[in-house]
């Protein structure tokens, strides 16, 4: 597989998303930024401060940001805090709760509520949150606490099921899922073949990519499939972390190459399964 680089000195990349304007947007942590690539040409689409950590976008465009509060590798801002952001397309950028203490990663479900993994950031990095946020409102829900450490996040091919990164443990983790309830005890879905799981996507033939870190060897993908058997190990190059991958609707998969300051593309055997809310089972 050859990658192509997107952008470059973006700083430690993550949460890539196709957005419905044809653009990839994605976050740099550490530079308190939003970015956009279109066309070859990069921009900043919003200035965030602190510690903007993953992404997803609404039906209306707005690109909805984990803002970690200025936690490794980012920097504290005055007046920014843990929580979620909202980008609107102009930039503005709006703070929609501050109810998450140091959230990763969210996605949207299938109920148009955001979900957001939250976990804390001490050494022992043993202790998290999810979160269910509506939009509408900024009003946030705690559904659950754990005794480790929550980092993507996730729904597959159907509704009944939210998907998590066990990050210590090298797994990802199934939780049944009911719009308006709690969620339902947690089943192995992937013990990883090797490293840490970060960001990841899937195609739709239920496809599983994985972001991997390793924190010595280089960094991979790890490709699983619907059954949570291992297919493939995709090696990139020499960074450590690549954090995160987006797959869209034409059969490009983007990766955050955070450890080298980029983003990278390259072809894709399928299309990305599209993301809540943008399913057409979603649509009113």
């Amino acid at each position: 597989m050859e990658f192509q680089t997107l952008a470059t000195g973006v700083g430690f990349t993550e949460g890539p998303v196709y957005t419905q304007r044809g653009s990839l947007a994605y976050v740099s942590i550490d530079q308190g930024v939003v970015y956009e690539t279109a066309n070859g040409e990069t921009k900043v689409l919003a200035r965030t401060g602190a510690g903007p950590n993953g992404a997803a976008e609404g039906r209306d465009g707005i690109i909805y940001v984990a803002q970690n509060g200025g936690q490794w590798p980012a920097k504290r801002t005055e007046g920014v805090s843990g929580g979620v952001q909202a980008i609107h397309p102009d930039g503005t950028v709006v703070t929609l709760t501050t109810d998450p203490i140091y959230p990763n990663d969210l996605c949207f479900g299938p109920d148009g509520y955001l979900y957001v993994t939250d976990p804390s950031r001490g050494p022992r990095r043993d202790d998290g949150r999810l979160w269910r946020v509506d939009v509408a409102t900024g009003e946030a829900e705690l559904l659950l606490s754990v005794g480790w450490f929550p980092n993507g996040i996730g729904f597959s091919t159907d509704n009944d099921s939210i998907f998590v990164a066990q990050g210590g443990e090298g797994r990802i983790l199934r939780f049944p899922f009911a719009a308006g309830e709690r969620l339902g005890k947690p089943e192995l879905h992937v013990q990883l073949d090797h490293g840490r799981p970060d960001g990841f996507a899937w195609d739709v033939d239920g496809n599983l990519v994985i972001g991997a870190i390793t924190g010595t060897a280089p960094g991979d993908l790890q490709v699983y499939n619907p059954e949570g058997t291992l297919l493939d190990v995709i090696k990139i190059g020499d960074g450590q972390k690549y954090t995160n991958v987006a797959i869209s609707s034409a059969g490009k998969l983007a990766v955050t190459d955070s450890d080298n300051g980029q983003v990278l593309e390259a072809d894709w055997p399928a299309a990305g399964l599209p993301l809540h809310p943008f399913r057409e089972s979603t649509q009113p």
